[in-house]
């Protein structure tokens, strides 16, 4: 595909009308979502019951005001030091009972206490390839795609692959 690079560093994709997939005919419609007010352990065993790996977290208007995932909840169990990149390599050799008490509270805190709250949405006409390069470029595994701030799908790294597995014979 070809870009025009402006002045402003913005990259425009130059493409005839209809030619790019747009997200909307790729996104999963029916989304799992979850309010921010829900515990940290009803969450997780909503992730592990519908074997999903994150989950948006929504307002009473259906709007995104977070996201939680996997990566949310081991981190809500990291002990702080053990953040430290010196001593990361051999903290948990030494003692892994601090992950364990700290992954306990899981049932005091709340979704809204650990949940990430800068959340990359796009809307549905965002082109295919344009996801795939946020997705990419900004190190997230799903996007919510939003209408009017509203939720209306979700689009992630496995829906992806499993669209160029199709289009190029694979499956």
């Amino acid at each position: 595909m070809l870009y025009k690079y402006l002045k402003t560093a913005k990259i425009y994709p130059i493409v005839k009308k209809g030619a790019v997939m747009k997200i909307s005919e790729l996104m999963t419609k029916e989304v799992f979502t979850i309010p921010p007010d829900m515990s940290v352990k009803e969450a997780a065993r909503l992730l592990m019951d519908k074997e999903i790996s994150g989950l948006p977290v929504v307002d009473k208007d259906n709007k995104v005001i977070g996201m939680l995932t996997e990566k949310d909840i081991i981190s809500m169990a990291m002990p702080k030091y053990l953040e430290e990149k010196d001593l990361h390599d051999f903290a948990y050799i030494l003692d892994d009972g601090p992950f364990w008490k700290k992954a306990e509270e899981a049932d005091k805190l709340k979704v809204k206490d650990i949940m990430r709250k800068e959340v990359l949405c796009v809307s549905e006409s965002t082109p295919l390839p344009e996801v795939a390069r946020l997705m990419i470029s900004k190190k997230v595994r799903r996007i919510p795609i939003v209408t009017d701030g509203k939720l209306v799908g979700i689009i992630a790294r496995a829906d992806i692959v499993k669209e160029i597995a199709k289009k190029t014979g694979i499956i």
